[in-house]
């Protein structure tokens, strides 16, 4: 049996219950063991390496990072093994974002990036323009560079070409502002440093949950859902469920 280490490097409040009813009816594939792990840490990137040191403690030939607040395909899981068959060393399901990205310009997109031009990935904060191309949920599947974390389904032998931490954090030492490039920056490391070819799917399609307040605005903006013959919450629904 080939072991899958699945780590859910969140809690409260981005653990939701449905994301844990979710995984409980994922499929298993045939020859495959499934075990989940809780990354603990007071931040991101202390979550991460703890999850990922369990699964490694275990055994584990391929690890999965899943956010909990995602809500995934019951077959995600032979979907990606199925890419990794084809010979790709990594598979990204792709998250609509959490609310409007500006420098896209459309709400919840899902994207990640291209490198057009290498750098070094320890020098992260300072990015060149023309370096990176976004890649969205609409394009094709590809190879891709950079995402962050949060469907990835990857060899654990890719760790071996790394240095620990797997996972950083990074401040603004003087006012304290944190940049929550922690899993994209381990991502860059793992397609530059350790080679690995990584595959931006969009056919794997999850949905991110959200909390969020409604007002009086609502009855009218979302007036259109009171006819329940048209109303379909996103596609495929049943199969998240």
């Amino acid at each position: 049996m080939k072991k899958i280490g699945i780590v859910i490097p969140w809690d409260s409040p981005f653990m939701f219950m449905p994301n844990a009813f979710n995984m409980l009816n994922w499929e298993r594939p045939e020859g495959y063991e499934l075990n989940f792990f809780s990354g603990r840490g007071w931040c991101p990137a202390a979550k991460h390496n703890d999850g990922v040191e369990q699964a490694q403690e275990w055994g584990a030939d391929f690890i999965m990072f899943n956010g909990g607040d995602h809500l995934c395909p019951k077959d995600i899981v032979p979907k990606m093994l199925k890419r990794i068959d084809e010979g790709w060393d990594m598979v990204l399901g792709v998250v609509p974002s959490r609310g409007v990205c500006g420098w896209l310009g459309f709400p919840f997109m899902g994207f990640a990036y291209k490198v057009l031009k290498e750098f070094d990935p320890e020098d992260y904060l300072n990015v060149p323009n023309d370096a990176i191309e976004i890649v969205v949920d609409v394009d094709p599947p590809q190879e891709i560079h950079i995402a962050g974390t949060g469907n990835i389904l990857m060899k654990a032998e890719i760790l071996d070409k790394l240095k620990k931490p797997y996972f950083k954090e990074y401040f603004d030492k003087d006012t304290y502002k944190r940049y929550p490039i922690q899993d994209s920056q381990f991502v860059y490391r793992c397609t530059k440093k350790a080679n690995a070819k990584l595959l931006f799917d969009p056919d794997i399609e999850i949905a991110h949950l959200d909390v969020f307040g409604i007002d009086r605005t609502y009855r009218e903006r979302f007036k259109d859902k009171t006819n329940k013959t048209n109303w379909t919450p996103f596609k495929d629904i049943e199969k998240y469920l």
